[in-house]
């Protein structure tokens, strides 16, 4: 894990395009931190909502490229890639195949979320129309949406019959929020059900990178081998290699 580092593929650290960090100063703070985590790569997953507002890509490219500029002036083993999170509307794959929307790192992978209420039945619509459009969808904090959270068999098995990716937020894992949660942390851990761990990081103090603890507590409850894989594989998972 030292040598390796981690992969973070849900973090808000482009400064001024979100409710990430504010100015180029909290930025600078944030990517510090994620050296001081041992993260190596980061993806910069902006907020997109693409039925309420055009996302400012210029912008956007923009901000990562100065992002990974202040990466190397640093000397940081820290590249910042792109990505955004999507707010899921069926406008999605048309705005991704139009190239208007980033994917994870280049790839055909897209970090999507929904309301919290949102039906199984919605999420398995929404993934058959990615797949349609040739990407794979990455279910961001899968345990922020009440219906899985109170079947994890359900959740489960739409992992299987909808091809879904599942990211956990890193907080999650160390503090789960409510009985309902907490075992539905443990029993998708435990089950392997669970595909990546990132922070979803927002800014260095009130919303900051806790993938180190994170890594610590999943490798001492689950294995070393199941820690690495959702947390150090992130890249390989989505196809993505370290000289791009």
């Amino acid at each position: 894990m030292k040598s390796e580092g981690f992969a973070d593929l849900h973090q808000h650290v482009l400064w001024g395009l979100d409710d990430g960090p504010k100015t180029p100063e909290q930025m600078h703070a944030l990517l510090r931190q994620n050296v001081e985590e041992r993260i190596r790569l980061v993806f910069a997953t902006t907020h997109a909502y693409p039925k309420l507002c055009p996302f400012n890509l210029s912008l956007y490219r923009e901000r990562l490229a100065e992002a990974n500029a202040y990466c190397e002036s640093k000397g940081w083993p820290l590249r910042i890639l792109p990505g955004c999170e999507i707010h899921y509307c069926p406008a999605v794959p048309d705005h991704l195949s139009a190239g208007r929307l980033p994917t994870l790192g280049y790839s055909r992978h897209a970090l999507i979320e929904f309301a919290p209420d949102v039906s199984p039945a919605e999420i398995g619509e929404a993934a058959d129309r990615l797949y349609r459009t040739g990407y794979t969808p990455v279910l961001a904090h899968v345990e922020r949406y009440q219906r899985l959270v109170c079947s994890p068999e359900r959740a489960m098995d739409m992992r299987e019959e909808y091809g879904l990716l599942y990211q956990m937020n890193s907080e999650t894992v160390l503090h789960p929020r409510g009985l309902r949660t907490r075992y539905f942390v443990w029993r998708m851990l435990r089950e392997r059900a669970i595909d990546l761990i990132a922070s979803d990081a927002h800014d260095a103090n009130a919303r900051p990178v806790r993938m180190r603890a994170a890594y610590k507590c999943i490798a001492e409850r689950y294995g070393t081998a199941y820690a690495r894989r959702l947390m150090c594989g992130g890249g390989s998972l989505l196809g993505i290699g370290r000289d791009q």
